[in-house]
């Protein structure tokens, strides 16, 4: 791996700022490489999962990927323009802007949900700012991440990509690489450990984490369109999603109609269940043994765990069915964690100024979700919660906008990626000045307390 890093700072410093057409070529080579590579993704992701239709894959990886490519390569003249700025009356005539300058190369770790999305992502932003890249993709999906390796190596070669696989020592020993910039998307609990290695080289740091994305439901919403969006962003890829509403916030007098709103979509979707082809299985069986342990014990706590397709098993060759969990305790490990699966815990209010104080209390979210048919309940929400991005009235469709940065705060994560965002993320803003002329400064040289001093010290606040 430091053979790799060396090798690509040395083509970064023979060729430091890329043209603007180099970089857009590259873009162009990776969208037709992804076209060409199409069905192999999909068959691929299918393998790794066990179960995952493609249609849910295209739509979930594919597309808001291209859509990615397609913005950079739109915007990316416009981007790279410095921009002026205005320089202090001392110092004139001068001109001042500011230089947007690749940083190097960059290192993005991705992870196993979304492993096309979160890894071929990235690259575009950093790309875009004309940097090199190496990537740690994820050990949970080898046969796909053959297949991105066949990717960047067909587009883009080995003067701007460079793969790395391997297990969890090996990523630890990829974040403690001197990269110019370092993006992780991942848990909480890794993304501490990724931030201590990164300060070994006082590496500029992006955490893509994740965190309890809360979705409150207003006393006005609309409970059937509710269930709709809300069933869409919770079981897509069984719920393996770090902005997927991770628990549900409604008035005690919403909560069963709700509930048979979402059973009936859930019966939509999947007629068969679990066994229906198009339910997406749980990555392995680590992470279906975490969710199990996370029913136990809530209902060894006498919580309440209804499954919510009874139309099949609950549980089938590494499928869970989605479960509600009504009015679980914070203690338990289901309100602690990020689920990151099909599980649901159902909470009710009695007014909408306890809900916000229940989520103001608690780590700031990677995403928020408000069902409402009020502005002003809008209003409240953008002003009293932090989190690190606000949807009202969805779920989800604010990954696929190319044109909004993405990113957490807090515990949710720092920085972000996509859009004009992503390329000043990976981009060095460096500031650059240009004197012309007499210097005025000069005028205010020792010795001092002369005239000239007297006067600024009696009018230096008009300066």
């Amino acid at each position: 791996m430091y053979s790799a890093l060396s090798r690509l700072k040395n083509v970064a410093q023979q060729n430091p700022l890329p043209s603007a057409e180099e970089r857009r070529q590259c873009l162009t080579r990776l969208q037709a490489a992804l076209m060409d590579h199409e069905t192999s993704l999909l068959d691929a992701l299918q393998k790794d999962f066990g179960q995952r239709a493609h249609e849910e894959s295209r739509l979930l990886e594919l597309v808001p990927l291209l859509g990615e490519i397609k913005h950079a390569k739109r915007h990316l003249v416009k981007w790279m323009k410095p921009s002026k700025r205005k320089v202090h009356i001392s110092t004139l005539p001068a001109s001042a802007q500011v230089f947007y300058q690749p940083k190097g190369v960059v290192g993005v770790i991705s992870p196993w949900n979304y492993p096309v999305l979160l890894s071929l992502g990235p690259l575009v932003g950093a790309l875009s700012a004309g940097n090199r890249v190496m990537m740690k993709l994820s050990e949970f999906c080898p046969e796909t991440n053959q297949v991105l390796c066949d990717i960047v190596t067909h587009a883009l070669g080995e003067d701007w990509v460079e793969v790395v696989e391997g297990e969890a020592e090996i990523a630890n020993e990829f974040s403690l690489l001197p990269f110019d910039h370092l993006l992780f998307t991942g848990s909480t609990s890794v993304g501490h450990i990724i931030m201590r290695n990164a300060a070994e080289h006082l590496t500029p740091i992006t955490l893509e984490l994740g965190g309890k994305s809360p979705l409150l439901v207003a006393p006005s919403a609309d409970l059937r369109d509710t269930a709709k969006k809300l069933v869409f962003g919770k079981v897509l890829n069984a719920g393996q999603t770090c902005v997927a509403p991770d628990y549900v916030m409604c008035h005690s007098d919403q909560k069963q109609t709700l509930i048979d709103y979402i059973k009936q979509e859930l019966a939509d979707y999947y007629p068969e269940g679990v066994l229906s082809p198009d339910y997406t299985s749980l990555i392995n069986v680590r992470q279906l043994d975490r969710l199990k342990g996370y029913l136990e014990q809530a209902r060894t706590a006498g919580v309440q765990c209804d499954n919510l397709m009874p139309q099949g098993p609950e549980e089938s060759d590494g499928k869970l069915a989605l479960h509600a969990l009504y009015q679980p305790n914070d203690a338990l490990n289901v309100m602690q964690d990020e689920i990151f699966g099909p599980l649901l815990p159902i909470l009710t209010y009695a007014d909408m100024s306890e809900a916000l104080s229940y989520i103001q209390q608690r780590p700031r979210p990677l995403s928020m979700y408000l069902f409402t048919q009020q502005n002003e309940d809008q209003k409240r929400c953008e002003e009293s919660i932090a989190s690190g991005s606000l949807v009202i009235n969805h779920t989800l469709v604010q990954v696929a906008q190319a044109d909004l940065p993405f990113g957490g705060i807090g515990a949710s994560g720092m920085g972000a990626y996509h859009a004009e965002e992503g390329f000043r993320t990976f981009s060095h803003s460096k500031s650059v000045l240009h004197k012309r002329g007499p210097n005025v400064l000069a005028l205010l040289r020792p010795p001092y307390r002369r005239r000239i001093h007297r006067l600024v010290a009696k009018f230096w606040t008009f300066l």
